[in-house]
């Protein structure tokens, strides 16, 4: 058995930040990271971004630490395995090597995995995903490759961002949804139309409401069929279905889990010395008044750090609003907040008289909760304000829907 001041589970972004963070306020604690990569910190940011993806970036870009950085922090980092098993009495981690780490306190930062797809001829080659660098790697190579014909399966904020790469390389994609439209989840039909029609104006087909039920081929994909029978010619597979969260260790450990881990507004679990951060963390949300998974990299930092210092002696509130963006097409489009429908929520059309923009305001008990905006990242701090500050704006509502008041003004100084 090993013995650590601190063991942190996850090698990302959120457990890494919280690991610099410690050895800042904790010149001596020993520290741990478990990784279940095999590689030190990268950027998952950069993965889907053109200039990395096509080659007019170094792959090495990739990397956020270096080797000596681990070294020279006196951060150990275990790599390739994965924890296993969780007893919180004794505090113990047992990691998939069958090695047992000691830990004072504990932060859970395990992250997201990419969800497996389970239909028939999934496991063919051409058949890609896009969450790890590994796979990440693989994508990178098809991207400089001959263009091809793409089937893209499910609309993430990554799949716009990757459809755009590779139609400005000249290939072919076709996306199929088991929605009625592209980010339903977070935007209206009227936002999703705005950005569906640069798609179809660039010759993307998008296939509503449908499902693949087979990927053939004999041992590269050759096409798909979709559970209507409609067959596709394609040479590529690109899986965005989603991602999981695999908790079921942490669970039966007695740490309360739902989507993720719950925790309060510290990020700390229902057991002592035990916190989490990043896309695990299902954290009190101060500004909503309910518990939220951030699911980006910007919130995973902050929350890295937050955790970071409250594990080393601190007592901070992790108070950030939920943001998320994505850039494609010459679009930058965004929503804040929680951006739910509901009977008892309002929305409300912010006027944007310029084209292809857009800007939607949920009102929950006579504050704004949520946003969307296209085109208009001006609006999303102004938003992102009003829902931090809590401000009352059930006065107002017919101005903000006549676009008559600034939202920016609106917010308390």
């Amino acid at each position: 058995m090993q013995y650590y001041r601190y063991v942190i589970i996850g090698g990302g972004i959120a457990g890494t930040t919280a690991a610099e963070t410690i050895r800042t306020n904790d010149p001596e604690g020993s520290i741990a990271i478990v990784s279940d990569e095999p590689h030190r910190l990268y950027s998952r940011v950069l993965l889907s971004k053109q200039n990395w993806l096509t080659g007019g970036q170094a792959f090495d870009r990739v990397w956020l630490k270096s080797e000596v950085w681990y070294t020279q922090e006196r951060i150990h980092l275990f790599r390739g395995l994965r924890a296993t098993i969780l007893d919180a009495n004794a505090q113990v981690v047992t990691l998939s090597d069958g090695d047992t780490l000691h830990y004072e306190k504990l932060l859970l930062a395990t992250g997201t995995h990419s969800r497996r797809w389970k239909v028939p001829g999934a496991d063919k080659q051409g058949v890609m995903y896009l969450r790890t660098v590994d796979e990440a790697k693989v994508l990178r190579e098809v991207v400089q490759d001959a263009p091809a014909h793409v089937v893209m399966v499910g609309g993430s904020w990554v799949s716009f961002e990757i459809i755009d790469i590779l139609l400005s390389h000249g290939f072919q994609v076709t996306e199929v949804l088991r929605e009625k439209y592209f980010f339903e989840r977070q935007f209206s039909q009227e936002e999703a139309s705005i950005i569906e029609r640069v798609l179809i104006d660039r010759g993307v087909e998008i296939i509503r409401e449908s499902e693949v039920s087979e990927v053939l081929g004999d041992v590269h994909v050759e096409g798909v069929r979709l559970k209507d029978g409609r067959m596709i010619p394609c040479t590529y597979v690109l899986a965005m279905i989603g991602v999981e969260h695999p908790l079921e260790w942490v669970a039966q450990a007695g740490i309360a889990t739902h989507t993720g881990i719950y925790a309060n507004e510290f990020l700390e679990t229902n057991v002592p010395h035990i916190w989490t951060a990043g896309d695990t963390a299902e954290s009190w949300d101060r500004a909503l008044g309910e518990t939220t998974i951030m699911g980006n990299w910007m919130s995973a930092r902050f929350q890295g750090d937050i955790a970071g210092k409250n594990m080393s002696g601190q007592h901070v509130p992790f108070d950030q609003v939920s943001l998320h963006l994505s850039h494609g097409f010459g679009f930058t489009i965004g929503w804040i907040g929680d951006v739910s429908p509901g009977a008892d929520r309002i929305i409300v059309h912010y006027p944007t008289p310029e084209p292809d923009t857009y800007c939607r305001i949920i009102i929950w008990q006579g504050r704004i909760v949520g946003g969307t905006t296209i085109n208009r990242p001006d609006l999303m701090q102004a938003i992102t304000t009003l829902i931090k500050k809590k401000t009352s704006v059930g006065h107002v509502v017919a101005d903000i829907a006549a676009g008559s008041v600034d939202l920016g003004a609106l917010a308390p100084s």
